[in-house]
């Protein structure tokens, strides 16, 4: 399953929800792979993507909260990478999960 800079926009209070839902979906031993913006606190835009007139949060995570909630969502991590900040965005980081196989 794949979230790919697709969860920033979700509340703080939704996103554990929205993890606990992904963790059911997976088959045992399914992988999730998820990426998101690194920081810490909200962030209101008003313009993306080369001057675009928007209005939305970015809600910023450190990699060890998302890492976290990931695991208290049922899923245990098994890969992390953090990607450094370039000219165009902030740090983000990619994490991978795995639902525990059933034994």
């Amino acid at each position: 399953m794949l979230g790919w800079w697709s969860l920033f926009n979700l509340p703080r209070h939704v996103l554990p929800h929205v993890l606990s839902s992904f963790a059911r979906a997976l088959v045992p031993a399914g992988q999730l792979m998820i990426a998101t913006h690194v920081g810490d606190g909200d962030v209101l835009r008003t313009e993306a993507y080369g001057g675009v007139s928007v209005r939305w949060t970015t809600y910023r995570w450190q990699p060890e909260q998302l890492a976290e909630l990931v695991e208290r969502a049922g899923l245990r991590p098994t890969a992390e990478l953090r990607l450094p900040a370039d000219g165009r965005s902030g740090p983000g980081v990619v994490l991978v999960a795995q639902r525990e196989p059933r034994v």
